[in-house]
């Protein structure tokens, strides 16, 4: 018969993971910078797609370019970089999305790792927004699927991790309040097809990752991309209300304060 204290033992195993949750452009990098330093002296890794998409020279075990391909980054954390961190069992910090429930499940939790979640979150436009103030600006559809995907899981992971999941927000600028109130409204009111048609008509909002950014879209390119961020327009404006309250009952803590605790997590 196994004895409590193996079973004690068993789930000590000192293997640790930090989460980091949330769509495109909502302030992950901004609380990975606080806690940069006790990683790098704990000697944690760091699992973010972004080194790859920021390097020219970035290939993938198939010999695929990952410079400025999003999913193909993505794809090799989730499915190489994360099962070989896991299987060394190192200490590491994942930056995610957090879309899947199953691979946190099964290449973390189910290796023995304490997991601590720190999921940040903001409102769509806001990430809109951010995501486009950025050098690397993520197609209109990449921001809202991110964010669709995000925080749908919220209750999953509160349900998973308990006291171990933290949710925050960054603070907002006088400019994100005004237009988190119109994309509100817009909400309220069933248009915010037509609220978002008005934002992107400006042609400020641009990604830049498409393969060549000179070239026009043809009709049909177009017509395609306006049928897939009208898609999660829809998954959007469903699903707002829900998550905005499940967030609301939570309560989001204060960032300084998670950042101490990340770190404390990071140094115990």
């Amino acid at each position: 018969m196994i004895k409590l204290l193996d079973l004690l033992m068993e789930a000590k195993t000192g293997k640790k993971a930090i989460v980091m949750a949330g769509g495109a452009g909502v302030g992950k990098s901004t609380f990975v910078k606080k806690i940069r330093p006790d990683l790098k002296k704990a000697g944690w890794l760091e699992l973010n797609p972004d080194k790859y998409t920021e390097d020219p020279k970035s290939v993938n075990q198939r010999g695929v370019s990952m410079f400025n391909k999003p999913s193909v980054a993505s794809s090799q954390v989730d499915t190489v970089d994360l099962p070989k961190a896991t299987n060394a069992g190192k200490n590491f910090l994942y930056d995610t999305t957090a879309s899947n429930v199953k691979r946190i499940e099964s290449e973390m939790k189910s290796k023995g790792y304490d997991i601590m979640m720190v999921m940040v979150y903001t409102n769509p436009i806001v990430s809109f927004l951010r995501n486009f103030k950025r050098e690397r600006k993520v197609p209109t559809v990449g921001v809202l699927s991110s964010w669709n995907n995000s925080y749908k899981n919220i209750s999953t992971y509160k349900s998973m991790f308990g006291s171990d999941f933290h949710i925050i927000q960054t603070e907002l600028s006088p400019e994100e309040e005004r237009m988190v109130d119109e994309f509100k409204k817009a909400h309220k009111s069933g248009k915010l097809k037509e609220f978002f048609e008005d934002l992107l008509s400006s042609g400020q909002f641009k990604s830049t990752f498409r393969k060549d950014p000179t070239k026009q879209k043809s009709p049909e390119e177009i017509a395609k991309s306006k049928e897939l961020v009208d898609k999660q327009i829809d998954i959007l404006s469903d699903q707002f209300d829900t998550i905005e309250d499940q967030v609301e009952q939570l309560k989001t803590e204060d960032m300084n304060s998670v950042v101490s605790q990340a770190k404390s997590f990071i140094n115990d």
